[in-house]
């Protein structure tokens, strides 16, 4: 191969690598938002297209003509720790959940363009239909408006709507107010991401079944995607969460796994005795990081951690809630005001403990603590914050 040969084909290797990790960070591409990342994603979709569906068996579908891209991302398991949260907007709960699904519903009896208005009674009238089974929805309470606005805001940063005219956000002061919305069918058509249709599950957890061939084979390919998708999706593989045969597989191919993770997606992968960690240099899959500065909470949370990290070596594995209360207390009073920790903890039992439920949260996000029974444990992974003696380089 020529040194021009060799050069090219780097080159096309790392824009393949970067495609594909966009992608993971963004699973729903639109070109209107990032057109140079969705032209790589269509220069390499046959490429990008077999390789999440030979690794971690995800479907990927790259609409040219429509201007997206949409990797049907199937997660390892379920987690209250990844809510979706629009920008500038409230982290989505059940209710703001609720009416995302019921919006959808509703678009089945809308057509290229709609209003808001239309789209909120027709929510209601779903949410009526459902009696029993989903609270129905009140237009005049104002509380109720500003979740249907956050439902609202996130499929417009999906693409599904754009506002051709008015101001959606007012609806949330005025049930009066009203904007007409230009509706994205083929967006809309590929939003859903589950292996069974909705229709055929008897529940929430059954859209993510997966049935595999009860063969040697079949087996194997669901150990290599479990693995898989827990490496790219997640911060942490801890080899107790997986089965005895997925460890069993993983422990047969090693080797390969980290061959592909470093050269095609170019993670570096850290091997402790506990599990696995794909690191991304490049910082193109992150979608939050820890520690980082600005937030009182990963602050506290940092320092949780450190004080963790001190207890297990003590012995002490398991600590209730109270206690992390209590710890929270002693670092509000050394390090709230010295740090100007944000005012909407006050050093009060309230405050303390809004302050530790958002640090635990963080914690369980990064798989560096889990709740289990009556408390929380550590987990292996936590080890990495422990304090060390300051160094200093050589000038």
């Amino acid at each position: 191969m020529s040194r021009l040969s060799s050069v090219m084909e780097a080159e096309r290797a790392g824009e393949r690598s970067r495609a594909l990790k966009h992608l993971l960070a963004h699973p729903l591409t639109l070109s209107a938002n990032s057109p140079e990342a969705f032209a790589a994603i269509a220069r390499h979709r046959e490429y990008l297209t077999a390789w999440f569906a030979d690794h971690p068996g995800w479907k990927l579908s790259v609409d040219v003509p429509g201007g997206f891209a949409r990797l049907h991302k199937v997660p390892f398991g379920t987690s209250a720790t990844r809510a979706a949260q629009p920008s500038g907007r409230s982290e989505f709960d059940r209710r703001r959940y609720t009416l995302f699904c019921l919006a959808l519903a509703a678009f089945n009896e809308i057509g290229a363009q709609t209003t808001l208005m239309t789209l909120a009674q027709r929510v209601e009238e779903l949410s009526i239909e459902e009696e029993g089974a989903i609270e129905p929805f009140e237009t005049t309470s104002g509380h109720e408006r500003r979740a249907f606005v956050d439902a609202l805001r996130l499929l417009m940063e999906l693409g599904v709507l754009r506002v051709r005219e008015g101001d959606t956000d007012r609806y949330a002061l005025s049930r009066e107010t009203d904007a007409l919305f230009d509706v994205n069918d083929r967006v809309l058509a590929h939003l859903l991401s589950s292996p069974i249709p909705p229709a055929f599950a008897s529940g929430p957890q059954e859209l993510l079944d997966e049935v595999f061939p009860d063969t040697e084979e079949g087996q194997r390919q669901r150990h290599r995607m479990t693995v898989f998708r827990r490496l790219l999706d997640d911060p942490v593989l801890y080899f107790e969460d997986l089965e005895a045969d997925a460890v069993d597989w993983l422990d047969h191919a090693r080797g390969w796994l980290y061959r592909v993770l470093e050269h095609d997606a170019g993670f570096t992968v850290e091997k402790r005795a506990e599990g696995l960690c794909a690191l991304d240099p490049s910082s193109i899959t992150s979608d939050t990081s820890f520690p980082d500065g600005g937030s009182t909470a990963k602050h506290a949370a940092l320092l949780l951690a450190e004080q963790w990290v001190r207890l297990n070596k003590e012995g002490i594995v398991r600590i209730r809630r109270a206690d992390v209360v209590e710890l929270i207390r002693r670092l509000q009073r050394d390090f709230g005001e010295r740090c100007g920790w944000s005012k909407q903890y006050p050093p009060d039992d309230d405050g303390c403990g809004r302050l530790a439920d958002e640090a635990l949260r963080l914690l369980e996000a990064f798989d560096l603590a889990s709740e289990s029974g009556d408390g929380w444990r550590a987990r292996p992974a936590i080890a990495r914050f422990r304090p060390g003696a300051p160094t200093r380089k050589a000038p």
